[in-house]
């Protein structure tokens, strides 16, 4: 490029992560050598800082930015996000792992009005991860806590959110793939803002997608495109305070796009009741 600018600015959060970031960060700087790196970290204390600095004397074009508190998913990610120059943000969990050539299958897929494209995202065991969604609904919803996508898991209508039937095998125009690995033209996110910081840990991809698509932008899966996730490893840790905060976090998509109504009280209570038994057997 010729305006000094890094092509691809990866964006990368970081809590307690130690265990996983230093293989992200090397994939990274192995598939696009010049790529500009900048790593929030929301007040780490397993060790993650030091290998953070270690890898900064270790490869150059990484920035990191320490925070003094857990802000939260959403805020990191926007932090990162106002200081990225490329003309490409790449979201990227640190428990990710690319394959090279990767970053230039999913730009070079991206064409007129494709605002966003995802890999597929490969399981530890090598399997694929279901990564798709559409946008949720409440009838969605409530067949996700009565479990009946597992019931039904190749059904449109029982598991629709998740976009039963789909192999994730096939490029396909999508609502809202996970951000463990999302890649956004610049332009977009000029146009729809950053991630909206009522959302502190989930649901902040959904609305992200959801405000691009409202803007006219598509979304492409592309399984050309392959990363390793390890998904939930961050979760996983604090399970029953994530619990809570997807709650949180839920209610928080569900009164944005749906309102202050009896169908969100109601679902409310529902909610809050099956997150308390959750919690019970966390």
């Amino acid at each position: 490029m010729n305006d000094g600018k890094t092509n691809v600015s990866f964006v990368i959060v970081t809590w307690n992560s130690k265990n996983e970031i230093a293989e992200c960060i090397r994939s990274v700087k192995s598939d696009v050598p010049q790529a500009e790196l900048i790593i929030v970290d929301n007040h780490s204390s397993d060790g993650t800082i030091e290998i953070l600095e270690k890898l900064c004397s270790e490869f150059s074009g990484i920035r990191v930015i320490l925070n003094e508190d857990n802000f939260g998913y959403t805020k990191a990610c926007n932090q990162a996000m106002k200081l990225a120059t490329g003309d490409y943000i790449f979201l990227l969990n640190p428990d990710t792992i690319l394959t090279n050539g990767v970053t230039g299958t999913l730009i070079s897929s991206m064409k007129n009005e494709i605002c966003a494209a995802a890999p597929q995202l490969i399981n530890d065991d090598g399997s694929v991860q279901f990564s798709c969604r559409t946008f949720p609904r409440y009838r969605d919803m409530y067949f996700e806590i009565f479990q009946l996508p597992r019931l039904f898991p190749a059904s449109s209508f029982f598991n629709r959110w998740k976009m039963g039937g789909f192999s994730h095998d096939e490029s396909k125009l999508v609502d809202q793939p996970m951000a463990a690995a999302l890649i956004l033209k610049r332009e977009i996110l000029a146009k729809v803002g950053f991630m909206d910081e009522r959302f502190f840990m989930f649901f902040n991809d959904v609305d992200l997608c959801k405000s691009v698509s409202d803007a006219g932008g598509k979304i492409l899966f592309n399984p050309d495109a392959k990363i390793s996730h390890s998904k939930g490893v961050s979760v996983f840790k604090v399970r029953k305070q994530m619990i809570d905060i997807w709650k949180k976090d839920c209610l928080s998509y569900f009164e944005k796009y749906f309102g202050l109504n009896l169908k969100f009280y109601v679902f409310r209570v529902v909610l809050s009741f099956v997150t308390f038994i959750r919690n019970l057997t966390a």
